[in-house]
């Protein structure tokens, strides 16, 4: 065997080293292939777990039966389901009520019918409304009497000894008739009960003295009130008190009644009564779209509040409204086939009494059938209409998302139309048939549009970009927006950054090249040491210790953002003036010399803040930030200091420095007594410079509060930023250090030869080689900001709000997972719009590491030509 160029005899490797390279090679590939498959199973997963969000819902035929079979009345008027699915009701214009089987329209036990306390036709039912339950309702008749109650399911397990023998014969998921009623053998073994309950109260005193042609209810607290049109064209408003007597166990009821002022402006009467779900308003409206609403807060005292037009085609006529669950967005359908959504604003120049205007939201586009059924979900914003035509929409309002569509089999007008307790049942009826569907109604909360951009929800003035998922009423409406949570993590990663890049790289410049081997040996693992401090204790001495500290001393800790870096500049500058053997000397005393100039830096900052805060901010910071006192010019001033310290750093490196280096023959001491001199030229500009453009902003009548700055919170962006920092800094330190150390020393040497100092050979030479690597590092950081998520949770107030108010909180992406996904019902809307965030997330981060990563191989590809 021939020698090799060393000399030395290359001898035959032995088969196990081949076997434990090749077993190392194996082993490499398939940690690196598993680490691949694992990132992009990662996002299988979570996008299998999204996808369901946007399929659209579904309707699927479950029964139809001929109307006829139930009632040879007028047509239905309002329909009712249990929530089994198993049990329908249907109440018809002549009162009669009819219970039956959904699978197959079977009439259960004998019609009843709904009849007032008069006599002969003075009993007849002239007016009726339901709740948005559809349970609760009230009842006109023609004597002018009212009766408020409830038409219900009531549902008992029944006791094996109760019943009957041919009901025991039922197998599992088989119902027969009991009673007036249905029982049903569950999969567990029990008998379920069902009977429907129709429970009126007493009849109350005549409200008028002619039929009740429209009527609608509300419940308060302090009770019942509802709101009667008669024939005769009056509207009166009445409040209804129940009085029980334990001795005749009777219930009593006491009326007072007010009429509404005299409408007229208005020769026909209305065509529809409404009463707001909190009892506070009442609308009337006409089927040319005129409405008026009127405020009742003072019950003896109601007065006219706005005049609103809700149709805007010319000959559209409403044709039927009604309120959204909550009792405040009116939903509006009208000839055209049309259907919108109103509800009160609070604007700053409202027009009315109350200041609150009526304003379209949202609307759906018909297509010419004109709307002649609806109904709302009792558990949320879906709206289910029928039209001329026989069309059935499922519309979710807050999306302005239309779910489903379906057709009765007779195309002909649907009368009433309504939705099961659960919304997972869909009944129509038409003047021959009724017709069931099975409803399956997805996500409709969510579209990109309710995710990523501004929607108009109920009560705010206008759309907005919002997350809230949860909230104590039935009645609330969900807000997904993520742009609330995106921003936040942005502007939590931002301020981490701000603080953690310059400090982080500045600290590896420094031990990379300008401290002493022995020093850096030991100051660099001390560092790395940060890094192994749980985010959650970080978060905790954030959250409990350092927000607090902060509040009390915010001018001082501002301050010290300022006289700190102006006092090691100082310091350096005297530095500048020892005798040139005294400052190699010296020069192992450097990093010492810099800790002993902290403090003084510091105290200054101490020191200055409560001035700066006198001086400018009229002796208290926290008032002027939530704009109290003083004006838009200092906190312009403090804000451009760093730009006006760089515009200073220019000037005098274009006209300064040009002059200065004709100047020859200065000593060292001399030159540092100029260098000394321009760092105070250079200050006094920098503050001169920033005072005028502060002016001039102000003059422009700018504000920053508001836009950086604003209402001081005590968990804060600030206090984030600092302890993100404390996390961050020694990842991005670690790495930029390594990559500073790894650039070639004959690079330093040739750069010193030419008569370079440190800080040029380290500006001009050593960071460009380095670049690729003190990049990876800053994106490293910047990965591990974006995903923390325990400091963010405690050293905030974890609040979706967006503004860039250094002074104010956020909620990240991170922190909504970690804190809501436990409360989240599997599955649900909420559930997966968290694992949404999660992909958003992880899309963010891939992205951004992405474009990080063409960066680093642009400035590597440069380091590899020098």
């Amino acid at each position: 065997m021939s020698p090799s160029y060393t000399g030395h005899v290359r001898r035959r490797t032995s088969p196990l080293v081949r076997w434990v390279d090749r077993i190392a090679r194996w082993t490499i590939a398939a940690g690196g292939i598993g680490t691949i498959v694992a990132v992009t199973m990662v996002c299988v997963f979570l996008i299998w777990v999204v996808v369901p969000l946007f399929s659209s819902a579904k309707l699927s035929d479950h029964a139809q039966w001929p109307t006829a079979s139930q009632s040879e009345s007028l047509g239905a008027v309002q329909l009712g389901m249990d929530e089994y699915g198993e049990l329908g009701w249907a109440l018809f214009a002549d009162g009669k009520l009819h219970l039956f089987r959904l699978a197959d329209g079977h009439q259960i036990g004998a019609v009843r019918e709904i009849r007032g306390a008069g006599t002969g036709d003075l009993q007849r039912v002239t007016a009726w409304a339901f709740g948005v339950d559809g349970s609760t309702c009230a009842f006109g008749f023609a004597d002018g009497t009212v009766q408020l109650g409830t038409i219900g399911f009531k549902t008992r397990f029944m006791d094996a000894k109760d019943v009957p023998e041919e009901v025991k014969q039922l197998r599992s998921g088989e119902a027969a008739d009991l009673d007036g009623g249905m029982v049903a053998k569950t999969s567990g073994g029990q008998f379920r009960l069902q009977k429907l309950e129709v429970a009126l109260d007493p009849p109350t005193p005549a409200v008028s003295a002619s039929a009740i042609v429209k009527i609608a209810f509300a419940t308060r607290s302090e009770g019942p009130i509802f709101c009667a049109l008669s024939a005769d064209g009056k509207v009166n408003v009445n409040s209804v008190e129940k009085q029980h007597n334990f001795l005749t166990d009777e219930d009593t009821l006491t009326v007072d009644t007010v009429e509404l002022p005299a409408l007229a402006a208005r020769a026909a009467s209305p065509s529809y009564v409404l009463i707001s779900g909190l009892g506070d308003n009442v609308i009337l409206a006409w089927d040319d779209g005129h409405l008026l609403r009127f405020d009742i807060r003072n019950f003896h005292k109601p007065k006219e509040a706005e005049q609103v037009r809700l149709l805007e085609s010319p000959g559209a006529r409403i044709t039927a409204i009604r309120f959204l669950l909550g009792g405040s967005t009116l939903i509006v359908g009208d000839s055209t086939g049309n259907t919108s959504a109103w509800f009160g604003i609070k604007p700053h120049n409202a027009r009315t009494p109350d200041g609150i205007e009526l304003v379209k939201a949202h609307e759906f586009a018909g297509n010419g059938s004109a709307i002649t059924a609806l109904t709302v979900s009792s558990r949320s914003r879906t709206v289910a209409v029928g039209a001329a035509d026989g069309r059935v929409n499922l519309l979710f309002v807050t999306s302005e998302r239309v779910m489903a569509q379906a057709t009765t089999g007779d195309k002909t007008p649907v009368q009433a139309i309504a939705l099961a307790p659960k919304s997972d049942v869909l009944m129509a009826a038409t003047a021959k048939e009724m017709t069931l569907w099975n409803v399956n109604p997805g996500y409709p909360e969510i579209t990109l549009s309710t995710l990523f951009r501004p929607i108009w929800y109920e009560g705010y003035p206008g759309p907005s970009l919002t997350w809230q998922s949860s909230s104590g009423s039935d009645a609330f409406e969900p807000k997904f927006g993520l742009m609330p949570l995106i921003f936040g993590t942005l502007k939590g990663t931002f301020y981490a950054m701000l603080f953690a890049v310059p400090l982080a790289i500045f600290a590896a410049v420094y031990t990379s090249e300008f401290l002493v081997p022995r020093a850096r040996a030991a100051i660099k693992p001390a560092i790395e040491v940060m890094a192994s401090l749980p985010s959650v204790v970080l978060g905790f001495l954030a959250g409990l210790m350092i927000a607090p500290a902060i509040e009390s001393i915010v001018p001082a800790i501002l301050a010290t953002f300022l006289t700190v870096p102006f006092v090691i500049l100082f310091f350096a500058h005297l530095w500048q003036l020892l005798p040139a053997n005294q400052a190699v000397r010296m020069a192992r005393w450097r990093f010492i010399a810099i800790i002993l100039v902290l403090p003084v830096g510091v105290g200054a900052g101490i020191l200055l803040g409560p001035l700066a805060e006198r001086l400018l901010f009229d002796g208290d910071l926290k008032a002027w930030l939530n704009g109290r006192v003083g004006t838009a010019t200092p906190g312009w001033f403090v804000i451009l200091l760093p730009l006006s310290a760089l515009a200073a750093m220019m000037l005098m490196r274009s006209y300064v420095n040009p002059f200065l280096g004709r100047v020859a023959g200065v000593s060292r001491t001399q030159a540092g007594l100029i260098e000394l001199g321009k760092f105070f030229i250079g200050s006094a500009l920098t503050l001169l410079l920033s005072w005028i453009a502060a002016g001039l902003l102000s003059s422009l009548s700018l504000e920053p509060r508001g836009f950086v700055v604003g209402t001081y919170v005590q968990r804060n962006a600030l206090v984030v930023g600092l302890m993100m920092a404390f996390a961050v800094i020694p990842l991005i330190y670690t790495l930029a250090d390594d990559a500073l150390a790894s650039v070639p020393n004959h690079l330093r040497s040739a750069s010193l030869a030419t008569g370079a100092t440190h800080w040029q050979t380290a500006v001009r030479i050593v960071i460009p080689t380095a670049m690729s690597g003190l990049f990876s590092a800053v994106i490293i950081g910047l990965g591990r900001a974006v995903g923390e998520t325990m400091i963010v949770l405690m050293a905030t107030g974890n609040t979706p709000i967006m503004d860039w108010n250094i002074f104010n909180g956020f909620q990240t992406l991170s922190a909504t997972i970690a804190t809501e996904l436990p409360e989240a019902p599997r599955s649900g809307t909420h559930f997966r719009t968290l694992f949404f965030a999660a992909l958003a997330l992880f899309v963010l981060t891939f992205v951004v590491n992405t474009v990080a990563e063409i960066i680093r191989q642009r400035y590597r590809r440069r380091a590899h030509e020098l």
